[in-house]
């Protein structure tokens, strides 16, 4: 199928779940940052509070569900078109690998504690560069808002 063989999205449908997180995981990720920054003052998240903490983990939390949203809408795409066909082991991949190899190089250089902050960080900019990848690419390929 091309590009203009796809019906719009329709909005009152909430059956493709994985659709809204991809969506929505990137505008959540920088919500999380500003809360960040303001809940630490500019200062560094391991020197906080509780809350800054358990806001990182929570962002994170939600880098782990688009994984599985964008197997799935990666899925989709290579099934019903014949213009594209993503490959889902590369941008899953990236997201995971990233993140797994810094740890492992900053837990050699520096320790297991600057190793888990490092992962943590890389695994949320991994994931939102390629959500923001996946979607731009998809934009440019068969169109954003379609299905």
């Amino acid at each position: 199928m091309s590009r203009g063989e796809f019906s719009a999205v329709d909005p009152s449908d909430r059956t493709p779940w994985y659709w809204y997180v991809l969506i929505g995981y990137p505008v959540l990720s920088l919500l999380g940052i500003v809360s960040l920054a303001r809940l630490t003052g500019g200062g560094s998240v391991l020197a906080t509070g509780l809350g800054s903490v358990a806001l990182l983990i929570v962002v994170a939390v939600g880098g782990a569900v688009t994984l599985p949203a964008l197997w799935r809408d990666v899925e989709f795409v290579a099934t019903e078109t014949d213009s594209w066909t993503p490959d889902r082991e590369i941008y899953v991949g990236a997201a995971v690998a990233a993140p797994l190899l810094l740890g492992a190089l900053s837990g050699l250089a520096a320790g297991f504690g600057i190793a888990i902050a490092i992962a943590v960080v890389a695994f949320l900019l991994s994931t939102v560069a390629v959500c923001l990848t996946y979607l731009y690419n998809r934009h440019q390929e068969i169109g954003l808002l379609t299905r």
